[in-house]
């Protein structure tokens, strides 16, 4: 089958179009790219990643469905939406934009809401813990993230227990699905959590190549304001087809998920 993921507007900017074919989940997928010309940032070929990730996560509900398992996530289940959700820097930088083309006053409460996130983990202790799963080799990310779980800091996104920006969602947070009982994700111990396995992911892949080029590890999503605030945006270094090379070429090296 050919999937077609365009990242460039031929109407208001060169383009160039390339046609690629990944091996995923036991399948060869040809995906037809429309992209911009010259160099360009990460934060400029989210839309290939975040259609790519729609159409595997698709793909692996529809398999989940024909052996019987129905994915359970709904609208108004949030309990997923209390983890650590770890974002790039270009994931990061095109959240912050998001939230500054807000209209007031719905602008200034998601930024209040990212305050009182980073205020209450830090009361916990847990940025600590964030800053140091991040940053240290061997460092026990999971059961950081269990923690970080616990303490029920919600994703300042929520609202009424659904993602407010759910067409502009994080790659990892289009990737989870379950098909375990609702109930289990609000307590989530070892071995009730089923997620449905997606034969790859683009979210890890693109924070695989995101940390080799630039050395900045991955963030939490909680942090995104702050980076896009602070943080100058480098000049992009490399054109469209370097980068999603790059990233591609990742995606086999990704393991496949753990059940919770």
């Amino acid at each position: 089958m050919t999937l077609k993921l365009s990242a460039g507007d031929p109407a208001t900017e060169a383009v160039n179009h390339g046609r690629v074919a990944l091996a995923m989940g036991g399948e060869v997928v040809e995906i037809d790219l429309t992209v911009p010309d010259g160099k360009v940032s990460v934060e400029r070929l989210l839309p290939i990643l975040q259609g790519l990730t729609n159409f595997l996560v698709d793909r692996a509900e529809a398999h989940a469905a024909a052996e019987g398992r129905q994915v359970t996530c709904a609208k108004g289940c949030g309990a997923c939406c209390r983890q650590i959700v770890p974002v790039s820097q270009a994931e990061a930088r095109a959240l912050g934009r998001l939230v500054a083309a807000m209209p007031e006053p719905r602008r200034s409460h998601v930024r209040q809401r990212f305050q009182q996130a980073l205020s209450a983990l830090e009361a916990k202790g847990l940025l600590a813990e964030v800053d140091a799963a991040r940053t240290t080799p061997g460092a026990d990310a999971k059961a950081m993230g269990l923690r970080y779980f616990k303490a029920g800091v919600a994703c300042p996104f929520l609202e009424e227990e659904a993602c407010s920006i759910h067409p502009d969602r994080p790659l990892a947070c289009r990737q989870y699905l379950v098909t375990s009982a609702p109930a289990h994700c609000a307590d989530p111990a070892p071995g009730r959590i089923v997620p449905v396995p997606v034969p790859s992911r683009p979210s890890t892949a693109l924070l695989l190549a995101d940390t080799a080029e630039s050395g900045v590890p991955w963030l939490p999503l909680v942090y995104a304001l702050i980076y896009h605030d602070e943080v100058p945006e480098p000049a992009p270094t490399r054109t469209a087809p370097e980068i999603l090379q790059d990233i591609f070429a990742r995606l086999k090296h990704v393991p496949p998920p753990e059940a919770g």
